[in-house]
């Protein structure tokens, strides 16, 4: 293939996985071949995760994971367990971390509809880009609908504030995904929607003439993707395609250019309409998990509940479990740090379990009863 015109691209090598960004119809007819091709890929090991944050805000939320599961089932024919991160204040939980270890042996990762800036803040203050970068540039397959489509790129729209709340139009940051396919752009799912009849609600419901003031305010290229259709990037091969009823519509400052489905292209033509702007300030993507004592502890625990799960040798944990803290509170101690020591000392005595300390180590065992 010819070497790329676009700058963008030579600063980093193409994730090999593939991802598949949906406008909308994630579980339509139109779109279910795209999820049973990526599932081919998987050659009978899958490993399939739904990430619920978009929607994690909605009193409905159970029910629809419990409807995207008897989609993947019934009409995917796998198995797809629940990543769920609904909240931002159960960041550095344990229960976060344990999702976070099992995301990481995903190989398949979907998530959809819901409030594009409710995905975006939320995943901004977490591990789950890092994760998704990772997990695309080993290899492995994504499919991003909607509201979490609308998150991939340098920014994101905040439809329900706009739309719905009538706030004046405003970006908030993307994820920037796209750029690990060296692509500098932001995403508009429902490029096409036409259900408002008498007033416009294309550009993802917003209309034309908002997405102009957010442009003119802020310029970014703009990847707009029909309503039931599905922009389909090969990074290993660097080929994309587009499935589904509808196009996928390239805006830059200059001029626009449409992709059709049922077509197949090299990657590096939309790589060289989406290039890079010099005054381009997409935010850079930082890993918002604390590293701190406290938070390395819970992600051991984390790790040993998952091994809990499948490993019937729970004596073995349970102490690996115990000494973890222990090593912790010896830390504490001589940092100096006797409030935080004793707490643990405390936790500890509340679980009937005793702390010898000797000149060099620090062994437990359960009280006398």
């Amino acid at each position: 293939m010819e070497e790329s015109r676009n700058p963008y691209n030579s600063l980093m090598e193409i994730a090999k996985g593939s991802i598949a960004i949906m406008g909308s119809g994630e579980t339509s007819p139109a779109l279910v071949s795209v999820h049973r091709n990526f599932i081919k890929k998987l050659n009978n090991s899958v490993s399939a995760y739904l990430i619920d944050t978009p929607f994690g805000f909605q009193e409905n939320a159970d029910v629809l994971v419990d409807k995207l599961k008897l989609f993947f089932k019934k009409s995917v024919q796998i198995e797809i367990n629940l990543a769920s991160l609904r909240n931002q204040s159960n960041i550095d939980s344990v229960e976060y971390y344990e999702m976070m270890e099992e995301l990481k042996e995903a190989n398949f990762i979907f998530s959809g509809p819901g409030s594009p800036s409710y995905a975006s803040k939320t995943w901004l203050k977490s591990g789950i880009p890092n994760l998704i970068i990772n997990h695309l540039q080993t290899g492995k397959h994504a499919i991003f609908s909607s509201a979490a489509a609308s998150t991939l790129g340098e920014k994101t729209i905040p439809v329900y504030e706009i739309y719905k709340v009538g706030i004046d139009p405003f970006w908030e940051n993307g994820l920037n995904i796209l750029q690990h396919y060296g692509l500098s752009c932001t995403v508009v799912p429902h490029y096409n929607n036409k259900e408002g009849g008498n007033h416009d609600t294309t550009c993802s419901y917003i209309g034309r003439n908002r997405l102009n003031n957010l442009l003119g305010a802020e310029y970014t290229n703009i990847l707009g993707i029909d309503e039931h259709t599905a922009l389909v990037i090969n990074g290993e091969e660097e080929i994309f395609n587009i499935e589904g009823i509808g196009n996928v519509t390239v805006e830059i400052d200059d001029g626009q250019k449409i992709f059709k489905s049922n077509a197949e292209y090299p990657l590096s033509e939309l790589q060289d309409i989406l290039q890079k702007k010099e005054n381009s300030n997409a935010a850079p993507l930082k890993n918002s998990e604390k590293d701190d004592d406290l938070n390395t502890l819970k992600k051991e625990i984390a790790r040993l509940n998952l091994e809990l799960k499948s490993n019937n040798d729970f004596t073995t944990l349970f102490d690996r479990a115990i000494l973890e803290i222990i090593n912790l509170r010896n830390k504490f101690r001589s940092d100096g740090r006797y409030s935080e020591s004793d707490d643990i000392r405390n936790l500890l005595d509340k679980l009937d379990i005793t702390i010898e300390d000797n000149k060099t180590t620090s062994t437990w065992k359960f009280k006398d009863q």
